[in-house]
């Protein structure tokens, strides 16, 4: 099963150099590598495992896997999993979680439940860094998605290279995807010449859901087209990266000149400042006044955005809910929300 050392197959290089570049990882860091048992982790955890072993690496791995009690199969994987990682002389941890008991989107609950599974792990074998398997197809489908859902920019940057587990960890675990610069093609062809066998999970290729249907009909039209075109992905969502930061950056610097409580900004400034901007410092002040950020898209905030540059005078009131409201006057917008949060 484990099949020859392949440690300079490109797939090797590009997760080496995600980890050192995008990642953020040294040589002798721990690494909990989240491992479902399908292609994409057995990949990756080949990959990490033969780095590992490098003298200018020495990495100390974990193999997590986490069973969510949705398949029958599942506990084949489970097992495939615990054997791989022993094949490998690596130390193996399994945790539990049942989504499907759970009230709400089954989708949602099942990625909650298993960060927090595998932030347990890490904690436990004293991990700063959880890896997953996401790669570059994954980056492609991921901001096709967010295209016809409609986002702004700060859903353009679409999935992050390293990011904090949870804001209640304070950054001290992380997790990180050095797999996003590789493709589905380097995956199938390291696995190929490992002869390593991996899982096969039946809903992957349920076309019902948007990402199985766009994986399965979409992206083989678009790599006909350009077979280069997860790799234009993620040039384009570095892209928007920097313009996030640009706008971000600016909104500061815009927020640091108002000191009028209530007083969002004037309509004069308001005028003459770019789209973007303005709509982020609509929606800062929005969340500060207790406002869900997921009920503060682009779309919701545009109404408000437009009414601020106008020329139009008079007062102006737009409800974002629960009584919280966007004041424009002649001169000023202002903010009026009660003391509770919206709901």
């Amino acid at each position: 099963m484990v099949g020859p050392p392949t440690h300079y197959h490109p797939m090797v290089r590009s997760v080496a150099r995600g980890l050192r570049q995008r990642c953020g990882v040294s040589a002798g860091a721990s690494i909990v590598v989240a491992c479902s048992g399908g292609a994409d982790s057995v990949a990756l955890l080949r990959a990490l495992a033969m780095l590992a072993e490098r003298r200018k690496w020495r990495l100390r791995l974990v193999v997590g896997h986490v069973q969510h009690h949705l398949r029958g199969e599942a506990e084949e994987d489970a097992a495939f999993v615990e054997a791989l990682a022993q094949t490998l002389g690596l130390p193996f941890a399994r945790r539990d979680i049942r989504p499907a008991d759970l009230p709400g989107n089954l989708e949602a609950n099942a990625r909650r439940l298993r960060y927090a599974a595998l932030g347990e792990i890490a904690q436990e074998h004293h991990a700063p860094f959880i890896a997953t398997a996401h790669h570059a197809d994954d980056q492609l489908e991921t901001l096709l998605m967010r295209i016809l859902r409609g986002t702004s920019v700060a859903g353009l940057r679409g999935i992050a290279w390293d990011k904090p587990l949870s804001a209640k960890t304070n950054g001290a675990r992380r997790v990180i995807r050095p797999m996003l610069g590789v493709d589905q093609q380097d995956i199938a062809a390291l696995l190929d010449q490992l002869a390593q066998p991996w899982r096969e999970d039946a809903t992957n290729d349920d076309t019902s859901r948007t990402r199985a249907r766009l994986r399965h009909d979409v992206l083989p039209v678009l790599k006909d087209l350009q077979p280069d075109a997860p790799g234009k992905a993620n040039d384009l969502i570095d892209h928007f990266r920097e313009v996030h930061e640009l706008v971000q950056h600016t909104a500061d610097q815009t927020q640091s000149q108002t000191t009028e409580p209530g007083v969002v900004l004037g309509r004069d400034l308001a005028r003459t400042m770019n789209r973007a901007v303005l709509t982020e410092v609509l929606r800062r002040a929005l969340i500060s006044a207790g406002c869900n950020p997921g009920r503060l898209a682009r779309q919701a905030l545009r109404p408000a955005a437009e009414a601020a540059q106008d020329s139009v005078g008079g007062t102006r009131t737009l409800a974002f809910s629960n009584n919280t409201q966007l004041v424009i006057t002649r001169e000023h917008v202002t903010i009026q929300s009660p003391a509770r949060s919206c709901l």
